[in-house]
């Protein structure tokens, strides 16, 4: 690809003919100056003191004299109409425009720059003194062809020009920080005009000479319609928060690290990690951590304490594990349990700023919270309150659990998206259930108090934490990091003995941590999650009716749905359908492929086989393992 160098104003090549050539006179004196026009066309020693001719007139003497001479009375008159009606605005457009003497869009753009000139010639001073316009930058580029600009503000976005654009996925975004952290936003058309007003300067050749201009829409949505930026820098990822790296260091600098491809956003206002923690120093973490910020909940048991503690852990560890983590859900059976309250904790740590999110009733919708959560900066997603009555068996929440990267259609435009995901997903609610293959990647967090109105529970190891963490966050997470930072300097021990299918490199690594700072549990309740599955618990109490009532001989599923309409417990057995209605031969099998091959129960466990006959019907069979 050709580089182009950025013109300098003072370079661009305006020549006779040119919209905003003007030949100077041959006493130097530009031709608006000159004494044979000015005594013609009646003009005024001031800029707003030209007399408009009446049309006959002006007709005459636009036929009549040379095209240097044309132009100039032309530039002349819309400097005059700039402040006159809009009828006769349109008069005199519709002589000019219609005697060929100029395009509808040049006189368009002429005029509103001649308005725009007589209104900053009507402003007063500046507290400076500069009440006229200021000349455009001399490294501005010339973007009067739509071609040309195209090309030079692709340039300028690949060679580093806006400081605040990045590449993220395939998608160009634009990363700011202020109060609530940091923000990405897609570049749009909006947003990349923004930043060319801020940081590129650009201008036009006009009839009212060369002017500072924006690109127009249209020409920004061909620039961000480029199918690659392999010049831009690449986003890996952002944090309001210090991120211990791979290779045992820990980012703590803001800005945009190159190496990393993270961006860490400023104004934490935390001490900095200690590069060798003292041993009183990660003793006083361990025993902030749990004997006061989580002493209060009343878990159920120590695995959901410690639980607890590696979902505060995992969002500080995404660069060191580098792969997926499972879905945490908080539940318990009462209102008022702390359940919203341990989530909001994790976001305010590190979603500062950011509110809760419900989960959409719809499949559609939840689609695309998905795709606005993993498109935002939020490193941690959390949907409080899901419905009690309602089983959490999402297929694109389920299907984001084990997607490293999340594809979507881009809105407005006819290609896919692509982003990484590295978030860790919550949910809270009452009894949660869950259902589909949430069970094998989920992690549970439990609380139960024991007696009624949790909610009204006195005496906090810290009152109103959710206030107090709001203010102390930097020092929760300096804890939080110091545990990390003391296990890596000992040689950051992986637990070998846990194994989560899809999540293994995470439950290594946490497993390590807690287990080196002897906090025991880790994961310890996983039967207890996979028992708490009501899709496993729903095919296995069929498959044990199917092989109770035909043993190992294959039925069809025309053959079950006729014997269940005579038999209420093979009826009530039968698996339940996505729109609660009643079972058709056809449907029935179709749930049964999706179910076919995979172990349900416990001693012994159960699995469907099918096999044709010699009419190419599917005949179903329980089998049964001891294993």
């Amino acid at each position: 690809m050709t580089t182009r160098r950025v013109p300098k104003l003072a370079e661009l090549d305006v020549k006779p003919g040119d919209p905003g050539y003007e030949a100077p006179s041959p006493d130097g004196r530009p031709p608006d100056d000159d004494d044979a026009i000015r005594r013609e066309a009646g003009v005024a020693d001031d800029p707003g003191g030209f007399l408009l001719p009446p049309l006959t007139e002006l007709l005459a003497i636009l036929g009549s004299v040379a095209e240097d001479k044309r132009r100039s009375w032309i530039h002349q008159v819309i400097r005059a109409l700039a402040t006159e009606p809009a009828e006769t605005q349109q008069e005199y457009r519709d002589v000019i425009v219609s005697g060929g003497y100029m395009r509808p869009g040049d006189w368009r753009e002429a005029l509103a720059e001649a308005k725009k000139n007589r209104k900053r010639l009507q402003e007063p001073d500046t507290a400076a003194g500069q009440g006229q316009h200021q000349a455009p930058e001399e490294d501005a580029l010339d973007i009067t062809e739509e071609p040309t600009a195209v090309l030079l503000i692709t340039d300028a976005i690949s060679s580093g020009r806006f400081t605040e654009i990045y590449l993220r996925g395939d998608v160009l975004v634009q990363v700011t920080t202020g109060e609530k952290g940091v923000r990405t936003d897609d570049l749009n058309e909006a947003i990349l005009r923004r930043q060319i007003a801020d940081h590129l300067p650009c201008v036009k050749r006009t009839m009212m000479g060369i002017v500072g201009a924006l690109p127009m829409p249209i020409t920004c949505k061909a620039i961000l319609v480029r199918p690659g930026w392999p010049k831009v820098p690449r986003l890996l990822g952002v944090a309001t928060f210090p991120v211990p790296l791979a290779d045992g260091t820990i980012l703590q600098q803001p800005g945009y690290d190159a190496a990393s491809g993270l961006y860490l956003g400023d104004g934490l206002g935390m001490a900095p990690i200690p590069e060798k923690p003292a041993g009183k120093q990660v003793t006083e973490a361990r025993e902030f951590l749990l004997g006061k910020f989580l002493h209060d909940f009343p878990w159920m048991s120590d695995a959901d304490r410690a639980n607890a503690l590696a979902m505060l852990l995992t969002p500080l560890l995404r660069e060191i594990i580098g792969n997926l983590c499972p879905f945490f859900y908080i539940t318990a059976p009462e209102r008022g349990s702390g359940k919203t309250l341990l989530a909001n904790l994790a976001n305010i740590l590190y979603n500062p700023g950011q509110s809760m999110r419900t989960l959409p009733a719809r499949e559609e919708e939840i689609h695309k919270t998905i795709t606005s959560a993993l498109r935002g900066a939020s490193p941690v997603i959390v949907f409080d309150n899901i419905p009690q009555d309602m089983t959490l068996k999402s297929p694109a929440l389920a299907a984001v659990l084990t997607m490293r990267h999340w594809t979507y259609r881009i809105l407005g435009g006819h290609r896919d998206g692509t982003s990484l995901n590295d978030r860790m997903w919550v949910a809270t609610g009452t009894n949660v259930s869950l259902g589909g293959d949430f069970a094998q990647r989920s992690v549970r967090i439990a609380m139960d108090y024991g007696k009624p109105n949790p909610d009204l529970r006195k005496g906090f190891a810290i009152p109103e934490i959710e206030a107090w963490t709001a203010q102390h966050r930097g020092d929760v997470l300096r804890l939080l990091l110091i545990l990390i930072r003391s296990w890596q300097l000992a040689g950051a021990t992986l637990d070998t003995q846990q194994v989560m299918r899809g999540y293994t490199p995470w439950a290594r690594t946490l497993g390590g941590i807690l287990a080196f700072h002897q906090i025991p549990g880790f994961l310890a309740n996983r039967d207890e999650i996979i028992g708490q599955d009501e899709d496993d618990a729903e095919m296995t109490c069929f498959l044990r009716m199917l092989k109770s009532r035909y043993g190992g001989r294959g039925v069809t599923t025309r053959e079950i749905l006729t014997d269940a309409a005579a038999d209420r417990d093979l009826a009530d057995a039968l698996p339940s359908t996505i729109d609660g209605g009643k079972h058709t031969p056809k449907s029935l099998g179709k749930l049964l492929s999706g179910h076919e091959g995979k172990w349900y129960g416990r001693q012994p466990k159960m699995t469907l086989h099918r096999k044709l006959d010699h009419q190419q019907t599917s005949r179903w069979r329980v089998d049964e393992s001891a294993d």
